[in-house]
C-alpha cells in the first residue's frame, strides 16, 4: 500500500523539532512539545509518533515505519561490550544517535570514556561516511578546551561509533546556577568556551550547535566543548533530515536553511551569553534583543553577537572574546560607540585614585580627563580599527578554506561553487598577508592556507579545479613564504611539517603538471629531509600519535614521489629499491600508528609504485602481483568508506596498471576485465563530483588503454572509433589550457597508439599517416616543453619502427 503523501517542509519541521526533543527530559517533554507546537495539531502528532517510534527502536519516514536496523543489519541496541569498553550507562541521546558512559576492562589500564554510537535512521543516511568524517575533523584539534577523540569504528552488528573522552562534569547553565557565579565570573567561563571555538575554527571546523549540552565544565571548573561535527556533517548528507542544530541556539540564517558559517557560531554564543547572565534565552528573533537585565556593555556586546544580518555580527570568535575580555579588564567594548566620555568613565573604573591623584581640583580632573580621554580615544581607536579589519579577513579567510576544505570537497557535485570560493580565498589570503606584518604564526597561517588553495586550483592526483596555471605561484609562494620562517625558527618541527607538506605537493605538481621529473625528484628529496627533521623532532618531544602518524603520511608521500620521478629519468632499479623500502616501513608501523593514517590509501599507493617501476623494467609478474596488493588495500578500505574519493582515485589507477601488465602478458580478456572495472570506479568519482578534472583525465587515459585492448582482441573498428574519439576529447582538453604541458602532453600520447591499431587492421596507408601525424606532433611537443628521458626513448623507438615500416 502507497504511503500517505506527506509535505516535505511540515516533515522537515517535524523531523527539526523531533531531533531538539530528544535533548529535553522525558518528564519535561510533553510540556515542551505544547508549548512548541503552538496549537499546530498535526505538527504534535507528528512528533509525538517520531518520538514513540524511536523509543521503540524504529524511525517514521515520510509517514511509513521503518524498523530502526544499522546499514549493515544490525540491532540499534549497542552490545554490552565495545572493542576493550564495556558500556556502563546512557548518558544522553539525541537525533543523531546515543551517547554511553564506558569503561576500559581488558587489563591494561583503566580508563572512563565516553562512546557515541550513531543512529541509522533507516537507513538515510550514509552512515560511515559521517562517522569517518567527524573522526577525521576531531584528530586535528589538540585544544585543551575541546574533548578528544580515542578511538572509532563499526559494531559486529553494523552500529557505528566513536570512543571520546568522558567529561566528568555539568552543562556550562547547570556550572554557573550550582556555584552562584558572578556575572564576571560566567562571563570569564564563556571567554574560555570562546578560546575553544575559536581555536576550532582555526583549524577550519565549525561546531554548528553550541548551546549549554554541548559545554560541560569539569571538576576543576574548566570547560570542554564536546560533539562537534555530526549535525554540520548531516545537513550536507541530505537536506531533509533533520536540521542539525537546536533551534533556541540558530541564528536566522540557519533557520532559513543556509549553510552554516562562523556568524553562526557567533550567534549560539551571543544567545549563551544571555542565557547565563539572565536565566533567559533571547529566542530566534534576533530584533527582539538581549534580556534588559544585561548592563548596557554586556547588552551591546549581545546585540552585535545576535545581529540579525550576518554581517553586522562579530566577524570572528576571537573578536566576540575581544569584546567580553575588555568587558572584564574594564575598558570599552568595541560594541559601543566610541565616544569620549564613555572611554574616559571606564579609565576612571580602572585606575580610580591615580585618576584622583593626578587632579589637585574638580577643575584639575576635568582637565585631566579630557586630556586623557582625548588621546587615549585616538590610540584605542586606530588600535580597534585594525584589530577589526584583522578579525574580519581573518574570519573570512578562515571560512573559505573551511567551506572549500570540510563541506564543498566531501559534496558531490560543487566544483562551480568551490571555483568562487577559491577566487574569493585568494583574495582574502592576499588581504591577510598584507596585514600579517612581522607576525610569524599569522604568517604560517597565510602560507599554510595558500598551500591548500593551490591543491583545490590544480593540485596533481587530487580532486581540484584544473587551474594549474593559477596553482604553480601559489604553491611556490607558500613555499617561500614557509621557508622563509623555517629559517627563522628551525626548530618548530611543525612548521617544518608545513614546509615539507607544501614542498611535496610541489613536486607533484612539477612531475604531473609540468612532466619535469627531474625537478619533481629534487622538490620531493628537500620534502622527504625537512619531513625526517621534522618527525625527528616530533618524536625526541613526545608528540601525539596523530601529529607523529601524520608526519610518517607526509614523508611516504614524499618518497614515493622520488620513486615515481626516477621512472621517469630512466632510474626505475632504484625506484624499486626505494618503494620496496618504503611499503616495508610502512608495513613495520605500529598499530597506533596505522589507526590514526589512512593506512590503507598508503599502503596501496605504495604497492602501486612498486608495481609501476617494475613494469618500466619489462617484469610484468612481479608488477601485476604488487598492483594486486595494492588493490586489496584500497578495497579493504572502500568497506569501511565507500565514497572516499581518493581511494576510488587509488583502486581506479590501480586497474588501469593491472590491465596493462596483463596485455603484456597476453591475457588480453582479463586486461579487459581489469580496464573495465577502472573504468567502473571512474564512473563513480565522475558522479560524486562531475567537476573532478583528475577524474576526467583518467576516463580518458582508461578509455584510451581499452582501445588498443580492443584492438588485441581483433576488434578492429570498434577500437579505432574509440581512440579516434577519445584523440578528439584529449586535443579539446589541451586547447581549454594551452600554456599546460600536462594536457598538451596527453594530446599526442595516443597516435602512435592509433597507428598500431591500424597496423592490426591491415591498413597500412592509414597507419603510416597516423604514424606522420605522431612524429610531427611529438616534435612539436618537445620544441615547446622538452622530453623526459623515458618519451625520448619510447618515441625513438617508435618512429624506428614507423620508418621501418612505412618504408616497405
Amino acid at each position: 500500500m502507497p504511503a500517505t503523501p506527506v509535505n516535505a517542509q511540515a516533515e522537515r519541521d517535524a523531523l527539526a523539532l523531533f531531533d531538539t526533543a530528544l535533548d529535553v527530559s522525558p518528564g519535561a517533554r510533553e510540556a515542551w512539545l505544547g508549548e512548541r507546537c503552538a496549537g499546530d495539531e498535526a505538527l504534535l502528532a507528528r512528533v509525538r509518533a517520531l518520538l514513540h517510534a524511536d523509543a521503540a527502536g524504529s524511525v517514521l519516514v515520510a509517514g511509513s515505519v521503518v524498523e530502526g536496523v544499522a546499514a549493515g543489519g544490525g540491532s540499534v541496541l549497542p552490545p554490552a561490550q565495545v572493542g576493550p569498553y564495556r558500556l556502563e550507562e546512557l548518558i544522553g541521546s539525541g537525533g543523531m544517535g546515543a551517547v554511553y558512559r564506558a569503561s576500559r576492562n581488558d587489563g591494561l589500564f583503566e580508563q572512563t570514556v565516553a562512546i557515541k554510537f550513531v543512529r541509522p535512521l533507516g537507513g538515510r543516511v550514509p552512515v560511515e561516511a559521517l562517522i569517518d568524517a567527524e573522526r577525521r575533523l576531531l584528530a586535528r584539534m589538540q585544544h585543551p578546551g575541546i574533548a578528544r577523540i580515542l578511538d572509532g569504528g563499526t559494531t559486529a552488528d553494523g552500529l557505528h561509533y566513536l570512543v571520546m573522552e568522558f567529561v566528568r562534569g555539568l552543562p556550562i547553565d547547570e556550572h554557573a546556577t550550582r556555584h552562584d557565579l558572578d556575572a564576571r565570573r560566567r562571563v570569564a567561563l564563556l571567554r574560555e568556551v570562546c578560546d575553544a571555538v575559536a581555536d576550532a575554527h582555526r583549524h577550519l571546523v565549525l561546531h554548528c550547535d553550541l548551546k549549554p549540552a554541548n559545554i560541560l565544565v569539569d571538576e576543576s571548573g574548566a570547560p570542554k566543548l564536546i560533539d562537534f561535527g555530526i549535525a554540520r556533517l548531516r545537513d550536507v548528507i541530505d537536506p531533509a533530515l533533520p536540521h542539525g542544530f537546536t533551534r533556541d541556539y540558530a541564528s536566522p540564517q540557519r533557520l532559513a536553511g543556509e549553510p552554516p558559517t562562523v556568524a553562526d557560531d557567533v550567534y549560539a554564543l551571543g544567545v549563551l551569553l544571555v542565557e547565563l547572565l539572565t536565566g533567559q534565552r533571547p529566542g530566534n528573533a534576533a530584533s527582539a534583543g538581549p534580556d534588559g537585565a544585561l548592563d548596557t556593555e554586556l547588552a551591546a556586546i549581545a546585540r552585535q553577537a545576535l545581529a540579525e544580518s550576518a554581517q553586522a555580527r562579530y566577524a570572528s570568535v576571537d573578536a566576540f572574546a575581544a569584546d567580553l575580555q575588555r568587558w572584564l579588564a574594564l575598558l570599552p567594548v568595541a560594541a559601543l560607540p566610541g565616544h569620549w566620555r564613555y572611554r574616559a568613565r571606564k579609565m576612571v573604573q580602572r585606575h580610580p585614585w591615580r585618576v584622583a591623584a593626578g587632579a589637585l581640583s574638580l577643575g584639575g580632573l576635568v582637565v585631566a580627563l579630557a586630556v586623557i580621554a582625548t588621546l587615549y580615544a585616538r590610540a584605542d581607536a586606530a588600535r580597534r580599527d585594525a584589530e577589526q579589519r584583522f578579525g574580519e579577513v581573518r574570519s573570512l579567510a578562515n571560512y573559505m578554506l573551511f567551506d572549500l576544505d570540510a563541506r564543498l570537497e566531501s559534496t558531490p557535485g560543487t566544483t562551480a561553487i568551490r571555483r568562487g570560493l577559491v577566487e574569493r580565498s585568494q583574495q582574502y589570503l592576499d588581504t591577510l598577508a598584507g596585514t600579517a606584518g612581522d607576525r610569524p604564526e599569522l604568517q604560517r597561517e597565510v602560507a599554510v592556507g595558500l598551500g591548500r588553495l593551490a591543491e583545490i586550483q590544480g593540485g596533481w592526483a587530487i580532486p581540484n579545479l584544473g587551474e594549474r596555471a593559477a596553482a604553480r605561484p601559489t604553491f611556490e609562494r607558500a613555499e617561500a613564504m614557509l621557508t622563509a620562517l623555517v629559517q627563522r625558527r628551525p626548530g618548530e618541527w611543525a612548521w617544518r611539517r608545513d614546509l615539507g607538506r607544501v614542498q611535496q605537493r610541489l613536486g607533484d605538481f612539477y612531475g604531473g603538471v609540468d612532466n619535469d621529473a627531474r625537478k619533481q625528484l629534487a622538490k620531493s628529496r628537500e620534502a622527504e629531509a625537512n619531513l625526517q627533521r621534522a618527525l625527528d623532532a616530533a618524536v625526541a618531544m613526545n608528540a601525539t600519535a596523530r601529529d607523529q602518524a601524520e608526519l610518517h603520511t607526509l614523508l611516504s608521500s614524499a618518497r614515493l614521489a622520488q620513486a615515481f620521478a626516477m621512472d621517469w629519468i630512466d632510474e626505475s632499479p632504484a625506484a624499486i629499491a626505494l618503494a620496496t623500502a618504503e611499503e616495508a616501513r610502512l608495513l613495520a608501523l605500529p598499530d597506533a600508528l596505522r589507526g590514526e593514517m589512512d593506512f590503507g590509501y598508503r599502503a596501496g599507493r605504495a604497492a602501486g609504485q612498486l608495481g609501476d617501476s617494475l613494469f618500466f623494467l619489462d617484469r610484468f609478474e612481479e608488477s601485476l602481483a604488487a598492483y594486486r596488493r595494492a588493490q586489496q588495500a584500497y578495497a579493504q578500505a572502500l568497506e569501511r568508506t565507500p565514497n572516499d574519493r581518493r581511494l576510488l582515485d587509488g583502486s581506479a589507477v590501480s586497474r588501469w596498471a593491472s590491465s596493462l601488465a596483463l596485455s603484456e602478458l597476453g591475457r588480453h580478456g582479463e586486461a579487459l576485465g581489469d580496464n573495465d572495472t577502472g573504468l567502473a570506479m571512474v564512473t563513480r568519482l565522475i558522479a560524486l563530483d562531475p567537476g573532478n578534472d583528475n577524474a576526467q583525465r583518467l576516463m580518458l587515459i582508461l578509455r584510451s588503454d581499452r582501445s588498443m585492448l580492443l584492438g588485441r582482441l581483433s576488434r578492429h573498428d570498434e577500437a579505432i572509433a574509440l581512440a579516434e574519439d577519445v584523440l578528439r576529447e584529449r586535443r579539446a582538453r589541451a586547447m581549454r589550457a594551452p600554456d599546460i604541458s600536462e594536457p598538451a602532453r596527453d594530446a599526442v600520447v595516443p597516435l602512435h597508439a592509433l597507428a598500431d591499431l591500424y597496423w592490426r587492421q591491415g591498413d597500412a596507408a592509414a597507419a603510416c599517416a597516423a604514424s606522420r601525424r605522431a612524429i610531427a606532433a611529438w616534435a612539436e611537443y618537445e620544441k615547446r616543453w622538452g622530453l623526459t628521458e623515458l618519451d625520448r626513448k619510447q618515441n625513438a623507438e617508435k618512429e624506428r619502427e614507423a620508418g621501418q615500416r612505412c618504408s616497405r
